[in-house]
């Protein structure tokens, strides 16, 4: 990381929080939003969140994986960043051309890691991993942009991974 991580943090936060009310897909609310795309359209600061990242890597990773949308642009950045090939995983089969589910790289036998830009209870991330799991990956560790500490990384060890994230709930929000 070329900043001080107390400064990075808030340049992140600065970039992507909004001060706004955002809906849940089961229903509750946050009083804040992070807007993952405002952090991958600044093209400045997805070079150096890419790097950040990277740096929490395990040093056995061998591939990256990303789920669309928001972790597209995540795991494509650390991809270029680390040269490490990249995995990007639909939300369900595509429903023409070859009917897959995960694109990119090959999966098979690979030690993967799962990027995204939030994880909070983890369904979604552990969703993920089971995909890749399925298409043969092993996969022991998640990183994140921003954990909001609702239950993601216990959720994440009842599955034999790790959480990783460069910011954690900066806001007091969950």
């Amino acid at each position: 990381m070329t900043l001080p991580a107390v400064t990075f943090a808030e340049k992140i936060a600065g970039a992507a929080y909004r001060p706004c009310p955002y809906q849940l897909p089961g229903g509750g609310t946050l009083d804040t939003y992070f807007d993952p795309y405002r952090l991958a359209g600044d093209p400045e600061l997805l070079t150096e969140t890419a790097a950040a990242l990277a740096g929490l890597l395990p040093a056995d990773t061998e591939a990256l994986a990303g789920p669309a949308l928001a972790g597209i642009p995540l795991v494509t950045a650390v991809s270029l960043h680390t040269g490490l090939p990249a995995a990007f995983l639909r939300p369900a089969p595509k429903e023409h051309g070859t009917w897959q589910q995960t694109e990119g790289a090959d999966l098979g036998g690979r030690r993967m890691v799962l990027l995204d830009d939030t994880a909070r209870s983890s369904t979604s991330l552990l969703h993920s991993a089971r995909l890749l799991r399925m298409g043969g990956a092993r996969v022991c560790t998640a990183v994140c942009v921003l954990d909001r500490d609702a239950g993601a990384a216990t959720l994440l060890a009842d599955h034999h991974m790790v959480l990783r994230a460069l910011v954690r709930n900066p806001d007091g929000t969950r």
